[in-house]
């Protein structure tokens, strides 16, 4: 029986699914990679023989989950990174063979190994950032045989970050005639079978959009998902209002990206539906986007939950705690309600029950910041202030630096 004992911590956050708990002079015991106890230290039940962690005072919170990400790829897009800032849109790169397609061709090109390592670099900068789960889409071939390469690759990770797997129709392939498109979305769904009966991915998700899938190929999507047993997401009123996020709570899916455009009445429906909005300040920021309305959708009873949207052209990041930083500042979130968003409702976003808080059975996976108030890690722009970071109970990063590889 492996035992670890986190002891001497300043703040505790334990959040729940509608609030977070501030618990100061607490200590963590993981049994087994397991939680067994989080709260007051003078209430932890007896460890003997138990290895102990020196919180030194610090802040003390369950490891972060990014709910929304695209890690496997190839290629660069820093070139339209600086168009866009000269004036170009994404939608304008986009319709001349760039964006997404730069991305999808250069994946083509890229070996398993190349694109394995990647993914590797990508996780290695998430977890030294207080991140120990990520969801993970495929998306960047648009070929049958080609999306399952990833998803492969994505599932034979075995890093300390876990990954959650998605399935992503992100946008049809330019090069079909309009009496081709319906076929191979239906080679897409093919795969996308295989994919559910392989284990692969756990859900599927839509790029709903203007150059991307339309409302009604969305739904049919989103259907034979559903019939798969998988989640359901989708990238909704991103650029437009399509009305994707009303079909999302229609169908109850786990998750809803985006929110840009949001209509009038589809808070409250998704709400009603227990559809996480799974917003991305990362990509509005790099897109010069309205920000989306946090304020309107925790005023309607969502769950908020936010996620980098690392990619190569409109989110280039694996930093939560900049996305916390941009909620509060930009999405009028408070600093309670940012901590939320990466930990409780962003496992919520991926159904990882064990994920996100430290309550009783939770897994052993905490995070010893460089901060003594929670409030200092959104406030602290673009820091990475994680300094210690548990796995199951074990010690993956210590001073900022990854001690197993």
């Amino acid at each position: 029986m492996s035992t670890l004992l986190v002891e001497n911590i300043g703040e505790l956050l334990l959040p729940t699914d509608r609030e977070l708990a501030v618990v100061n002079g607490a200590s963590v015991l993981i049994v087994d990679g397991k939680v067994v106890f989080a709260g007051l230290a003078a209430q932890t039940p007896t460890a003997p023989h138990c290895a102990r962690l020196d919180a030194e005072g610090r802040l003390v919170s369950p490891a972060l989950c990014d709910p929304h990400a695209h890690l496997v790829f190839a290629g660069s897009r820093a070139h339209e990174f600086d168009l866009r800032n000269q004036g170009k849109s994404y939608l304008e790169i986009q319709a001349a063979g760039g964006g997404i397609l730069s991305t999808v061709k250069a994946t083509r090109a890229a070996s398993d190994g190349e694109l394995a390592d990647g993914l590797r670099q990508r996780l290695d900068r998430l977890l030294l950032g207080g991140v120990t789960l990520a969801e993970s889409k495929s998306g960047y071939d648009l070929t049958p045989e080609g999306e399952l390469r990833l998803l492969r690759i994505l599932s034979a990770s075995t890093h300390p970050v876990s990954l959650a797997p998605t399935f992503l129709f992100h946008v049809p392939d330019p090069s079909l005639a309009p009496k081709q498109r319906q076929p191979w979305i239906d080679t897409l769904l093919e795969a996308l079978t295989q994919a559910a009966h392989h284990k692969l991915c756990h859900a599927v998700d839509v790029y709903c959009d203007e150059g991307a899938f339309t409302l009604d190929e969305t739904r049919r999507i989103l259907t034979a998902g559903k019939s798969l047993g998988l989640l359901l997401r989708v990238h909704a009123e991103q650029f437009t209002h399509t009305g994707a996020a009303d079909l999302a709570a229609e169908l109850g899916a786990r998750s809803v990206e985006h929110l840009e455009q949001l209509g009038p009445n589809t808070p409250a429906r998704l709400a009603a539906a227990g559809t996480v909005c799974n917003l991305l300040p990362g990509a509005a920021l790099t897109l010069r986007l309205p920000w989306p309305d946090a304020r309107r959708m925790l005023d309607a009873g969502c769950r908020v939950a936010l996620g980098t949207d690392c990619n190569p052209g409109s989110s280039l990041t694996e930093s939560q705690t900049l996305m916390m930083s941009l909620a509060t500042t930009m999405m009028r979130m408070t600093a309670a309600e940012a901590w939320l968003g990466v930990t409780r409702h962003a496992a919520h976003a991926l159904a990882a029950d064990e994920a996100g808080h430290l309550a009783p059975g939770a897994r052993g996976d905490v995070v010893l910041w460089d901060a003594t108030d929670h409030r200092e890690i959104p406030q602290h722009l673009g820091a990475s202030p994680a300094h210690t970071v548990v796995v199951a109970g074990r010690i993956v990063v210590a001073n900022h630096q990854r001690v197993t590889r």
